[in-house]
C-alpha cells in the first residue's frame, strides 16, 4: 500500500476550475507532460506530519509559463496543516512539467493548472519501520528536536545485511545506537550505546545506518536545520522458516532496571488547575532522560483540588519512589516453614 493516495485528475470533483486567460487564453487546457504520479512520490511525505499522524487535502492552482514551466503555485484550498501545503507546492515547482497551450494563431502561450493533493497516511507507519529493523529509542531525548527517519527507511531488507556469523550461531538482539546526522539529513557517525551482546551484530547495525540511513535533519531552537545525534534502536531478528520446528534462541537482554536510586517529582497545581512549578530529581531507570515534569507539568491543566467546602484550592503535590538491588535469599531462607 503507498504511503499517500495523490489524486491529481484534470477537472477533479470539488477542484476549482482553471481560471480563463484573457489575453493569452490557449487554444486547448494545459495539460501534464510528465506523469503527474512522478510529481509525488512515497517519499516526499513529512516526517514530522508522518510522526504526528497529520493529513490533509491540498487544493493548488499553478501558473505556467508558454514554455511549460510552472512560474507560481498557490493554494486555494488549504489542507489545514502548513507542511503539506507548502509541501505539494514545492515539489510542484520542482517536478511538473506542461505541454504549451496554443492560441488561435498557434502561438505557444501559457496558463493555469489547478487540481487537489491528498495526503494520507497508511495505518501501521511505525510497525513497518520496526519490520525494518528501525525504531526510535523514545526513552531517552533529543533536543530541541532530534533527526527524524525519512518513509525511505522501511525498504531496508535485512535477510542480506544479516552478518553470516551471527546468522550460524543463532544470534540475535537490540542494538541501542547514537545515529548522528548532519543539517542535509546525511548519517555522519553511528557509535553503540549499548550492545546486543553480538559484536558482529553491533558493528552490523551501524553499517546500516551508515549506508542506508535516511532522514529528516534535526532542527535548532529556530527551527532552522542542524546536525543531530538520534538515539535509535536497532533490532536483529533471524527470518523463521515457515513451519519451522525449532524456535530460533532467543537474544539475551539486559534487565532494564539494574541501577539502584531514588526519585523525587513536586507539582504545585493552583485553584484554576494549571500545573506549574515542577520539579523531578533522582534517576529510576538506567538511560532515562524523560522527566515526569514533562508529562504532568508545563502548561498542562487538570480538574482543581476542592476543600471541604467545595472551593477549589491550590495543592502541592509530591510523589516519591525507590529502586533498590539487593541479593537474593538463600535456599534455607527462602524456604517455607515446614508444617507441624
Amino acid at each position: 500500500m503507498p504511503f499517500f493516495a495523490a489524486i491529481l485528475a484534470l477537472a477533479a470533483p470539488g477542484a476549482a476550475a482553471p481560471p480563463p486567460v484573457e489575453a493569452e487564453q490557449p487554444g486547448e487546457a494545459m495539460v501534464p507532460a510528465t506523469n503527474p504520479g512522478s510529481w509525488v512520490t512515497n517519499d516526499d511525505y513529512p516526517a514530522a506530519a508522518m510522526r504526528d499522524e497529520r493529513e490533509g487535502t491540498t487544493g493548488f492552482r499553478l501558473t505556467i509559463s508558454a514554455d511549460g514551466l510552472p512560474q507560481q503555485c498557490e493554494v486555494t484550498a488549504p489542507s489545514g496543516h502548513p507542511d503539506l501545503d507548502a509541501t505539494t507546492c514545492r515539489l510542484l515547482m520542482e517536478r511538473a512539467r506542461f505541454k504549451a497551450g496554443r492560441d488561435a494563431g498557434g502561438t505557444r502561450v501559457g496558463g493555469t493548472y489547478s487540481n487537489r493533493i491528498r495526503w494520507q497516511i497508511p495505518d501501521g507507519y511505525q510497525s513497518q519501520l520496526a519490520s525494518a529493523g528501525f525504531s526510535v529509542d523514545e526513552a531517552r531525548a533529543s533536543w530541541p528536536r532530534g533527526p527524524l527517519p525519512l518513509p525511505a527507511m522501511q525498504g531496508i531488507d535485512l535477510e542480506p545485511l544479516y552478518p553470516a556469523a551471527a546468522r550460524a550461531a543463532g544470534h540475535e538482539g537490540d542494538v541501542h545506537m547514537d545515529v548522528s546526522v548532519d543539517a542535509l539529513g546525511k548519517v555522519t557517525g553511528c557509535s553503540v550505546a549499548e550492545g546486543s551482546m553480538s559484536p558482529d551484530l553491533d558493528k552490523a547495525a551501524c553499517a546500516v545506518m551508515r549506508s542506508d540511513g535516511a532522514f529528516e535533519p534535526a532542527l535548532d531552537s529556530v527551527g532552522k536545520p542542524t546536525s543531530g545525534v538520534v538515539p535509535a534502536l536497532f533490532r536483529w531478528v533471524l527470518p523463521r522458516a515457515d513451519g519451522a520446528g525449532e524456535e530460533a534462541p532467543r537474544a539475551l537482554r539486559k534487565f532494564p532496571m539494574t541501577v539502584p536510586g531514588s526519585a523525587t517529582m513536586s507539582v504545585l497545581v493552583d485553584a484554576e488547575g494549571k500545573a506549574s512549578d515542577c520539579s523531578f530529581t533522582g534517576e529510576l531507570t538506567e538511560g532515562a532522560a524523560v522527566s515526569p515534569c514533562d508529562m504532568f507539568g508545563g502548561k498542562q491543566r487538570y480538574i482543581p483540588f476542592r476543600d471541604a467546602n467545595g472551593n477549589p484550592v491550590g495543592k502541592r503535590v509530591t510523589f516519591r519512589s525507590e529502586l533498590k538491588i539487593e541479593d537474593a535469599a538463600t535456599t534455607k531462607e527462602a524456604a517455607p516453614p515446614s508444617s507441624p
